[in-house]
């Protein structure tokens, strides 16, 4: 690369960044739910989160509760063509094994129901740091240094 130092120096961000995701910083989302208490207002169900809005901006987690201010940066980078939010949705509901009966229940993985909003902008903060840093570095080389790794961030519109 042209700026050795300037690829080197993104590395050292995005490791840390990406090795640190279960303790990075939040990206703050706006909470609107209906929901009583934090038990039913993070709760998980059998029926995915879902983006209601064509710009992906407003999450629903439940029928009770919306997560909005989702930047359009955490929809720019990619990890096998799906946002990491985009994969966190498609993990994050109740599943029963057909055969085996066994539940997967997600609900059970944080030691508090409001973990999940935690995770949810932890993940949102890792994809738009993600976004920034990639698009600091020297534009003749981000693209191919990126795809290598299998990872895309977008263009910006």
């Amino acid at each position: 690369a042209d700026d050795f130092h300037a690829f080197a120096a993104a590395g050292k961000a995005l490791a840390r960044l990406h090795l640190g995701y279960e303790t990075c910083r939040r990206h703050r989302l706006e909470v609107a739910s209906q929901a009583r208490d934090n038990a039913s207002r993070y709760r998980l169900d059998t029926r995915k989160m879902r983006y209601i809005d064509d710009e992906k901006t407003t999450l629903a987690i439940n029928d009770a509760t919306e997560l909005r201010g989702i930047p359009a940066e955490a929809h720019r980078y990619e990890v096998n063509g799906r946002t990491p939010l985009d994969w966190l949705i498609d993990r994050y509901h109740i599943v029963q094994d057909r055969q085996s009966g066994i539940v997967n229940d997600p609900n059970a993985w944080f030691a508090k129901p409001e973990d999940l909003l935690a995770a949810i902008e932890r993940v949102v903060h890792v994809s738009v740091e993600t976004v920034r840093i990639v698009d600091g570095l020297p534009s003749v080389h981000a693209a191919s240094a990126v795809k290598e790794q299998g990872l895309a961030v977008r263009p910006s519109s």
